[in-house]
């Protein structure tokens, strides 16, 4: 297969390098756009008023300066390559991209274009046991980037690029091997407890951003207990926004 690999850690990552060893042992044709530097927390961000400088890293590898998004863009409007790409994939990022995770997540917007584009996406993150740098340092990507060499065509299956379009969300712990497979249809939802703290010096006023836990609420059925537990979790998420139902009675005035 012809694949398009990018993330939001940045093209020097460990996960999206790990991961691109072991597709290329298959024999896969990759084809990596990935941002020059780290673009955690970008969401669906696009470049549009703005130049973004792309460096060739290696042979069919390009540093862009811009986002995910953009570079999934790159990789599949632009004639950089000239080959058709079978699938996007996204990561292995550094941090799981778990229900809330998914709105702010550049790994998920990378996807999420993906089948916009009409290409199914992928997206693959690995949760740390806890946030610190002993723990970061050694984190472990293997086991999930064996999986998804593994079941490719499964994954690509999972995707639609029909209306309404579906990518593939797929997380798991820092584990040298897994339990099992487990659909989730409950997405966790975040408390993050985060801040901002103001801090006024001369002539400028600025804001700070204090980061909290993330902690999920409690729900054994969503894809945070599922990788707690020691399983990798599986998600279909809408690409589109979808609106919910009407509430019956509403009167408003004109």
């Amino acid at each position: 297969m012809n694949i398009l690999l990018t993330n939001d850690d940045g093209i020097n990552a460990k996960g999206i390098n790990i991961l691109a060893d072991r597709l290329e042992k298959d024999g896969h044709a990759l084809y990596m756009v990935a941002p020059s530097s780290n673009r955690s927390a970008v969401s669906h961000h696009i470049t549009m008023y703005n130049t973004n400088i792309l460096n060739e890293d290696s042979k069919n590898r390009w540093a862009c300066a811009g986002y995910p998004s953009d570079c999934v863009c790159i990789g599949l409007k632009s004639d950089l390559f000239n080959v058709k790409i079978d699938v996007v994939i996204s990561g292995i990022n550094e941090g799981a991209n778990m229900g809330t995770d998914i709105i702010y997540s550049g790994t998920c917007g990378a996807a999420r274009q993906a089948v916009l584009d009409g290409v199914p996406g992928i997206a693959l993150s690995v949760d740390p046991e806890e946030w610190t740098p002993e723990c970061r340092a050694k984190m472990k990507y293997e086991a999930l980037a064996d999986f998804a060499a593994k079941n490719l065509k499964e994954l690509i299956a999972m995707a639609s690029t029909e209306v309404p379009r579906i990518f593939v969300n797929v997380n798991g712990a820092s584990r040298d091997s897994y339990l099992g497979i487990k659909y989730c249809q409950s997405l966790c939802i975040r408390d993050y407890g985060d801040k901002l703290k103001i801090v006024k010096n001369k002539g400028t006023t600025e804001s700070h951003f204090v980061p909290g836990g993330a902690l999920p609420r409690p729900d054994e059925t969503s894809d945070a207990w599922v990788v707690k537990q020691g399983y990798i979790a599986i998600s279909r998420v809408y690409a589109e926004p979808l609106a919910a139902e009407i509430v019956d009675g509403m009167q408003f005035k004109l």
